[in-house]
């Protein structure tokens, strides 16, 4: 009867959630995940082997935090379906699972431990910002799909241009439309590697072409999310001057 007046929840998970979501705990949560994604690249330094025993008790701390913050999330969720299959849900459990590199046969996970800096989003001002580009991205998802079958054709026309200009003086770089290709997908982004490269005049006169179209490609999709978020910046200051506007009423 408690939980049907209070929308399913007990009063202990109403006040656990507001502790879980208040600015206290969320700061001690923030703090941890840098310090857990300090000492992942710290671990990496092979002047630091000496100390793995200290990163692994350092890994297991983290672990028994994070797995108690999961529990606890899941424990005061409303819907604890929606939450453990929601993108937070999802990250916070990657930042667990890594450490189960302890068990035979589960270090492969080792690796996920950078995810946890996913974490960091979760504070609200990014919650937000984190929405407003997904809902960006669903907007313009038809323009991206088709920006991105262009970009494969132009990636495939790319090579087969880099090949006939450069097959002959080049066999070993440019010996097959394959091979080409990741000349093709360098140019095309602006990378330039400099690994292969033309020394035709031909394929040099091909390449300047190529980047010219790579720049174009590159800009289309922050002009169309530049715009789009601006859009979406401009209708929620003026839903938040209405809603001024209406409490002042």
């Amino acid at each position: 009867m408690l939980n049907d007046v209070n929308g399913g929840q007990s009063d202990l998970q109403k006040k656990l959630g507001e502790i879980v979501e208040g600015p206290v705990f969320s700061g001690i949560i923030q703090f941890l995940i840098l310090a857990s994604a300090v000492a992942f690249v710290l671990e990496t330094e092979p002047a630091l082997e000496k100390y793995e025993n200290y990163f692994i008790i350092v890994d297991l701390t983290f672990l028994v935090l994070f797995s108690a913050e999961y529990i606890l999330r899941i424990y005061t969720a409303p819907v604890k379906k929606e939450f453990i299959f929601s993108f937070f849900g999802i990250v916070d459990l990657l930042a667990i699972l890594p450490s189960l590199v302890l068990i035979p046969g589960f270090r492969v996970l080792r690796v996920l431990r950078f995810l946890r800096i996913f974490r960091i989003f979760k504070a609200t001002r990014f919650i937000l910002a984190v929405d407003r580009m997904i809902d960006a991205l669903g907007e313009v998802k038809r323009e991206l799909l088709a920006l991105v079958i262009l970009s494969s054709l132009f990636v495939y026309l790319a090579a087969c241009g880099i090949y006939f200009f450069e097959n002959e003086a080049q066999p070993e770089a440019f010996g097959s439309i394959p091979d080409s290709m990741w000349w093709a997908i360098v140019s095309l982004t602006t990378i330039g590697y400099g690994d292969v490269y033309p020394v035709t005049a031909g394929g040099k006169i091909f390449t300047a072409l190529v980047a010219l179209v790579g720049v174009g490609l590159i800009a289309i999709p922050s002009g169309l999310l530049a715009s789009v978020l601006t859009e979406a910046r401009v209708e929620e200051e003026l839903q938040d001057e209405i809603e001024e506007k209406e409490n002042e009423k």
